[in-house]
């Protein structure tokens, strides 16, 4: 029997749109399409690839879009602390200085936002926001630095005198470590992965004796992230991947039904993470993620999520070099590389057009899904999960602040 041929790349051909952004901005044959997919949206997740300059942007030209409609709160790949932290600073004419100086004192403790477009996509969403003041929710774990802020504030609450005492020593203790990752640049010498179970476990103990809800919360909070960041270096990371979606989602519970206002509109939301959490169904780590959980909750109410999809076929991105080394631009080809995980995007791949960024509608193949022939697993689940890839043919690295 012969093997069946795939529509695929005509049909790929038929669904794309260009996009191109200037002065905050986008523009192009995409927008029209895009602008009617997210018209009466509650929700719009975009998952990305960090360290490219270009996906600030066109998430910049999103809230040019969405601002006027009412969204006024991001949802961002940050710990609660770290988010508290930027919202404050987004909105004040200094806050740039005063990231890089928080930065100073409490190191690797902000994800992405200490980058100099990202921290400036969260001030211009802010300036765009409507109908309020402007949010920011931080639904992941406290970044692996951030034991030195959490215990500060934990020390901060008038503990009694065996708190207090312990709290000082596991201070001491964590910029011990701080000082020896930075010799050694590895985060495995980080207080968040040499600090034991025991001596956590035994001040949290302490904490419910001489303590209050404020320094117990705070303490609850770093023993999770310590733990989701053990089980990834210990190797079991599927186990890591299925807390951390669990911690994403209980946060993003507990922030919506914080903002709804009895007999109001429920709240507006953007999200902006890695691809993988805004897959709707099961992402590629065999997860249902905080994506699908969105999904399930725009289906409840009822209302709409629109899912955006947006990587870089090529180029160079900034990437982790190890603690207290700057981040470092790193070459990449998601086309050629044997070990991407986009392989399946061959037939995006191929046809991206020169200028601005290529979208492509993958509504459209889930309307004729049966008639393309031979799918890939991975393609499948593309198709099936987002509602927009956009491709970035050459990519920028971002660049750190200072």
């Amino acid at each position: 029997m012969q093997a069946q041929e795939s529509n695929l790349p005509e049909a790929v051909v038929k669904n794309r749109y260009q996009l191109t952004f200037g002065n905050g901005t986008l523009s192009g044959n995409g927008v029209p399409v895009l602008k009617e997919a997210l018209d009466g949206a509650q929700f719009v997740l975009v998952g990305e690839d960090h360290g490219i300059s270009q996906i600030p942007a066109f998430y910049q030209g999103l809230c040019q879009i969405l601002g006027p409609a009412g969204f006024h709160t991001m949802a961002i790949e940050t710990g609660p602390l770290a988010a508290a932290e930027l919202e404050r600073w987004v909105i004040q004419p200094d806050g740039r200085q005063k990231l890089i100086s928080f930065e100073k004192q409490y190191p690797e403790t902000i994800a992405f936002y200490n980058w100099a477009e990202e921290y400036d996509l969260l001030s211009r969403c802010a300036a765009l926001g409507s109908g309020g003041q402007f949010k920011l929710w931080g639904l992941d774990q406290e970044l692996m630095g951030s034991s030195r802020l959490l215990l500060s504030k934990i020390l901060d609450q008038n503990l009694g005198p065996e708190a207090t005492g312990e709290a000082r020593r596991l201070l001491q203790k964590n910029d011990a470590a701080h000082d020896a990752a930075v010799k050694s640049g590895s985060p495995g010498d980080m207080f968040m992965f040499s600090v034991t179970n025991d001596e956590l476990t035994h001040f949290r103990d302490l904490l419910r004796r001489e303590g209050n809800p404020a320094s117990q919360s705070l303490i609850d909070e770093l023993i999770e992230s310590r733990e989701i960041y053990q089980k990834n270096m210990d190797g079991r990371g599927a186990e890591s991947n299925r807390q951390r979606a669990l911690l994403m989602k209980r946060n993003f519970f507990t922030d919506y039904h914080t903002a709804e206002q009895p007999g109001g509109n429920p709240p507006k939301v953007m999200f902006k993470f890695g691809a993988w959490h805004m897959f709707k169904g099961i992402n590629p780590l065999h997860n249902n993620d905080l994506g699908n959980f969105v999904t399930e909750l725009a289906d409840r109410q009822p209302s709409n999520s629109v899912h955006i999809m947006i990587v870089a076929v090529k180029g160079s991105q900034l990437r982790f070099a190890g603690i207290g080394r700057p981040f470092q631009p790193t070459p990449f080809n998601l086309a050629e590389d044997k070990d991407s995980d986009f392989l399946y995007l061959q037939p995006m791949f191929t046809a991206v057009q020169n200028g601005g960024l290529t979208m492509f509608d993958l509504r459209g193949l889930r309307k004729n899904f049966g008639k393309l022939g031979p799918v890939e697993t991975e393609m499948d689940r593309l198709i099936f999960g987002y509602d927009f890839l956009v491709l970035v043919p050459e990519a920028t690295p971002s660049k750190q602040l200072d």
